[in-house]
């Protein structure tokens, strides 16, 4: 949350299964990050992965899942 603070762009790299996906995707948006034009980005190298991966994250915080 420190890096986040103070640098306006952080890429985040781990080993798979750490939650960089779907995990900080959450603790950011909880803590207040996601509105007032801030941007929580997650990449994925296929589409398929990038939709199922959205619908989790939806489905874990009780929010409507759209369709892409």
């Amino acid at each position: 949350m420190e890096a986040i603070k103070e640098n306006p762009v952080v890429v985040l790299c781990g080993e798979t299964g750490s939650g960089k996906t779907t995990q900080v995707p959450q603790f950011l948006y909880e803590a207040g990050y996601g509105s007032n034009h801030d941007i929580i980005g997650v990449t994925e190298p296929r589409r398929v992965a990038a939709v199922t991966m959205s619908q989790r994250v939806a489905l874990e915080m009780n929010l409507p899942q759209r369709l892409v």
